[in-house]
């Protein structure tokens, strides 16, 4: 034998003759079906939302007008009568500042109702998106859930009359 160097390379090479691709291809359909549930989920979340939001602006309406055209009106009138009466030193003065407590009360709640009509009615318009939503889970994560919006919820779902009359 002779003496000297001696050595082994070795080189491998995979050809692709069977593989056609098909793990990343089975891994996009994936994704492709995986997002197209997401997008289903969302609009199933959005609708149930709206749901709510529509009777909460359709409530939020009903008592804004029922301020407008019946309480008001009548606070107003019961104010008028009080001060008058009470030039005609027939009442009070106490009284004709409980009648304009009233008045001014009224007039709170009819703003508020008013605000809870424009919140809703904007946040329809806006699609409910006032918040926005979360970004999309990576392929392979959990699906994270959808953030609530700032549509705050009415504080009390009884009509303004029922309100009144039980004080």
């Amino acid at each position: 034998f002779a003496k000297g160097w001696e050595g082994i390379a070795e080189i491998a090479v995979q050809v692709p003759i069977f593989n056609r691709n098909q793990g990343n291809v089975a891994a996009a359909r994936a994704d492709i079906d995986r997002a197209g549930q997401e997008k289903k989920r969302i609009a199933l979340t959005l609708r149930e939302r709206a749901a709510s939001v529509v009777d909460q602006y359709a409530n939020a309406r009903l008592m804004a007008v029922e301020y407008r055209d019946e309480m008001l009106p009548r606070a107003k009138k019961a104010y008028g009568l009080m001060v008058d009466r009470y030039g005609q030193m027939l009442a009070a003065y106490p009284r004709v500042l409980d009648a304009q407590r009233k008045l001014f009360e009224l007039q709170i709640e009819y703003i508020a109702a008013l605000e809870g009509v424009w919140t809703n009615g904007l946040a329809l318009q806006g699609y409910l998106l006032t918040d926005g939503l979360e970004a999309p889970a990576r392929p392979g994560e959990v699906d994270r859930p959808i953030r609530e919006t700032n549509v705050p919820s009415p504080e009390r779902t009884m009509s303004p009359r029922d309100s009144v009359r039980n004080p």
